[in-house]
């Protein structure tokens, strides 16, 4: 399990990511993406990411099943302009899709959120307000 295994892990993930209820557009790993325009003016996104973690072996014997554990990163990119706390609220709506124990699947793998998603701090960055959103996963197999 091993290409295949991280593969479905992506799949996975990939899946709740795209039944997020924001109406923004998502910029893919490795997909090229333009910033969306509305009447000219810049419109929220929503850049994604990973990170994950090399798999460690739970017993000695060849065969046996990995731990696998990473984190996705979903970070809010929103034109500036508003109160720190709508754009804290947006992203605590990310979070709350990805509650302490939400289960994935692809295939025969489950990926499983192993608590709740990280808020991080808010930061400006060139004209939007960029706010990660960290979420923790473990998959077992």
């Amino acid at each position: 399990m091993s290409a295949k295994t991280e593969t479905a892990i992506w799949l996975a993930l990939k899946s709740r990511i795209e039944s997020l209820a924001l109406p923004y557009n998502k910029a893919w790993p490795g997909q090229t993406f333009e910033v969306p325009h509305a009447g000219g003016l810049p419109q929220p996104f929503l850049r994604i990411g990973r990170v994950s973690v090399a798999p460690v072996r739970q017993l000695i014997a060849p065969g046996m099943p990995h731990d696998r554990t990473g984190s996705l990163m979903i970070t809010l990119v929103h034109p500036l302009g508003q109160d720190v706390a709508v754009y804290d609220q947006i992203a605590a709506g990310i979070a709350g899709h990805f509650k302490d124990g939400t289960e994935m699947r692809y295939g025969g793998v489950c990926v499983s959120v192993t608590a709740y998603p990280h808020v991080q701090e808010g930061y400006e960055d060139n004209g939007y307000w960029t706010v990660p959103v960290r979420v923790p996963w473990r998959c077992f197999g």
